[in-house]
């Protein structure tokens, strides 16, 4: 309660303050990190890097509530956003949320992304199309650059699920070893010092353990994420 007052339904920190979220039932029950802006903390400064990165386009596939869709359409506004969301219950929280930050006319939303689908996006999507993806273990057969060669020249950030398919992340680092640079990022635990303090300076001075509890992420698994960067090409 405390932090959804404080909030007033929007991200009190990270690369996406300011913006204005409406979380599906679940989420707003058990991820109050959202709205601290401390969601996938390790993720921050490749997200920031990411917004000053000149992309055309940002493909965000398993979107969910809209919190990176429309984070990003809101950060980067010569960008445009194309949200892949295989749950169709979703897709009215993602719609609120973007019409709430005046970023609606910036994002095109699609249902399941099937390899074809993303080969046609990936087609049209400019010089620099980064590919945002979490989709609870269909990566490894969506991601894959033998099927589709566009992939080659996407920035690509993935979060894998090794738990349920096995092999994902070694399997993704194989395929695109050639053609990225790429760096694994793997969860960490959350400690006092990340809790917002600024915004809620009593919770963290008063209630230190309960401010580090606020920004658990219910993780069942230790988390990965791998950040693909294109090799520079002569060609470039």
């Amino acid at each position: 309660m405390i932090v959804r007052r404080a909030a007033g339904d929007r991200v009190m920190a990270g690369p996406f303050q300011g913006m204005a979220l409406h979380l599906s039932p679940g989420s707003n029950r058990d991820h109050l990190s959202y709205l601290l802006g401390t969601q996938e903390l390790e993720l921050h400064s490749t997200i920031e890097a990411i917004i000053c990165g000149g992309h055309e386009s940002i493909i965000n596939i398993g979107a969910a509530d809209g919190y990176y869709a429309v984070g990003f359409a809101r950060a980067m506004p010569s960008a445009r956003v194309i949200a892949f969301e295989a749950l169709p219950q979703h897709h009215a929280l993602l719609w609120r949320t973007a019409e709430a930050n005046n970023v609606a006319d910036k994002i095109s939303l699609h249902g399941f992304c099937t390899p074809a689908d993303l080969e046609e996006v990936l087609k049209t999507a400019g010089a620099r199309p980064l590919v945002f993806c979490d989709i609870e273990g269909g990566e490894m057969s969506l991601l894959d650059n033998l099927a589709i060669p566009e992939l080659e020249r996407a920035e690509i950030l993935v979060e894998t699920h090794d738990d349920m398919a096995p092999g994902c992340s070694a399997t993704l680092c194989r395929r695109f070893a050639h053609t990225h640079t790429i760096t694994s990022i793997l969860a960490q635990p959350r400690r006092l010092s990340d809790f917002p303090s600024r915004q809620l300076p009593n919770v963290a001075k008063w209630m230190p353990r309960a401010a580090v509890e606020l920004m658990n992420e219910r993780r069942t698994s230790v988390q990965e994420w791998l950040h693909l960067v294109p090799l520079v090409r002569k060609a470039d």
